[in-house]
């Protein structure tokens, strides 16, 4: 494929590193700790979290693969990973305030992120609301964000918010699911069987690698 007309249109906003991953060069990147990625969400630079950059190739060129058959993004995570029909219509206009309405599951593309830290996605058919300035939920949708967590992860599972259990939400520019809000979770100290068991879902049943797909080479050759 046209690797450098990918560069010029991509799926969302790439920083040098992704640039230089998907021309085949591979930075040596450390694994995010914990301590960094509260830093990192406190500061709201949520853009400094990173994929190994083989995996940001592999995940850029998948993106581009699901848009040519999918048609989006969007659509390949509704049918496929969230089983929700389209058009997206929520039971309720408030956030989390029905069971149909969200849903977590094992993020298929996680960040690089040391042993021991699993990293998931709660997605939601209500709009989160937005602080005008900082692109980040409104205090009141964070309160309800961490309750809703807390709730579904965080009493099951005996975990607690920043020893446990971290969320944020990416910023618009860094999304590549824009039209579907989606809160990143990360968790450590907890076995993953718990965790399948809490939310439904095997930790085998994520995209690991790009179902059907292939590796880089197939990928690339298909959209060539």
């Amino acid at each position: 494929m046209d690797i450098e007309k990918l560069i010029g249109n991509p799926p969302f906003k790439l920083d040098d590193g992704d640039v230089r991953a998907l021309r085949g060069q591979f930075d040596d990147v450390q694994p995010h700790t914990w301590d960094e990625l509260q830093n990192v969400i406190a500061a709201g630079d949520m853009g400094h979290l990173r994929r190994a950059p083989q995996e940001q190739r592999r995940y850029i060129l998948w993106l581009a693969e699901i848009a040519n058959n999918h048609g989006s993004s969007l659509s390949f995570v509704c049918s496929e990973r969230l089983h929700w029909p389209q058009p997206i219509v929520a039971r309720s206009a408030l956030l989390f305030a029905h069971a149909e309405d969200w849903k977590i599951i094992w993020n298929d593309w996680p960040y690089h992120m040391a042993d021991g830290i699993m990293h998931l996605v709660l997605w939601t058919k209500s709009k989160i609301p937005l602080d005008a300035e900082t692109g980040l939920p409104t205090a009141d949708a964070a309160g309800l964000i961490h309750n809703l967590i807390d709730y579904a992860l965080g009493k099951p599972l005996g975990c607690y918010m920043n020893e446990n259990i971290l969320w944020f939400k990416q910023k618009a520019a860094w999304q590549s699911v824009k039209a579907l809000d989606h809160i990143h979770i990360m968790m450590r100290n907890v076995q993953q069987n718990q965790v399948e068991k809490v939310i439904g879902q095997r930790r085998s049943q994520a995209l690991q690698t790009p179902t059907g797909i292939g590796d880089e080479r197939q990928i690339a050759s298909k959209l060539s």
